[in-house]
């Protein structure tokens, strides 16, 4: 599999395991949301492998699925992976799918860079040493509201503490935490598929950005994913986060667009 669908397996299935369901239009699974956090809508482009752009491209145009989404629903949206293209990114079908949202009256909210970073476990990945700061696994429930409060404050919007709840007893998942002495400032979430390890909602409280912790913890997570036997770190970045991800050696791949209605 290209590295650029594996980082995009990643996210989705993760999305899934926060909870999705699709938006069947014409009896298809054209689109797969969130219902609530992450308040998430994609479209399952291999549900359309099948499907000609251009019957894709009608049933975007129709309203019927626009009706059952909240409002505070962001559509994503990335090139279309193209398996005759040896798995190169289209932005063919991208551009034109971005052209019906905007006439539909859809705003790019904002932009993510999707990214990777290639392990070689000859190398020796170590944490940055930092006297106090210590990354621990989520265990306790008071653990992950903590996480749940960290990732809120970071981000600046509510996270149901229902939807990470579950997450703790899934294998393929770690929450971390990064405590500063006895203070939870940091958090971060690890999704392992097959030897593809995600990296999500790495966060900082407000109170304690700025001073270097989100390097160090995730120069801690890097070393986490080592261990766990993973062969390729991915992310998505946003656009305040990608100089630290590009310091780290992580090499850009495709932008993501997160529309959401006017």
């Amino acid at each position: 599999m290209h590295i650029d669908e594996a980082n995009l397996q990643n996210l989705t299935q993760l999305w899934h395991k926060y909870g999705s369901k699709p938006v069947n239009v014409a009896r298809l699974p054209l689109l797969q949301t969130n219902t609530h956090w992450p308040h998430r809508c994609w479209i399952d482009w291999r549900a359309q492998q099948n499907e000609g752009l251009e019957h894709l491209q009608g049933l975007i145009t129709d309203n019927m699925w626009e009706e059952s989404l909240p409002k505070s629903t962001f559509f994503s949206l990335w090139p279309r992976m193209s398996v005759s293209n040896h798995m190169h990114a289209s932005k063919y079908a991208q551009h034109n799918i971005e052209k019906i949202l905007i006439d539909k009256h859809w705003h790019c909210a904002f932009e993510q860079t999707a990214m990777y970073l290639a392990l070689h476990h000859e190398t020796k990945y170590l944490s940055q040493a930092r006297s106090g700061f210590k990354v621990k696994p989520v265990a306790t429930l008071n653990d992950i509201k903590q996480w749940v409060d960290i990732s809120s404050k970071a981000f600046d919007y509510s996270i149901d503490l229902s939807v990470i709840q579950p997450l703790v007893n899934d294998t393929d998942i770690q929450l971390l935490i990064g405590w500063e002495k006895d203070q939870a400032i940091a958090c971060g979430l690890l999704y392992k598929t097959d030897d593809i390890i995600g990296v999500h909602q790495i966060g900082v409280k407000p109170a304690s950005q700025g001073k270097g912790f989100a390097k160090s913890f995730m120069l801690d997570l890097i070393a986490v994913c080592e261990q766990w036997q993973g062969k390729f770190v991915v992310l998505q970045a946003s656009q305040a986060g990608k100089p630290l991800y590009d310091s780290l050696g992580f090499k850009s791949q495709f932008l993501i667009k997160n529309f959401q209605r006017v």
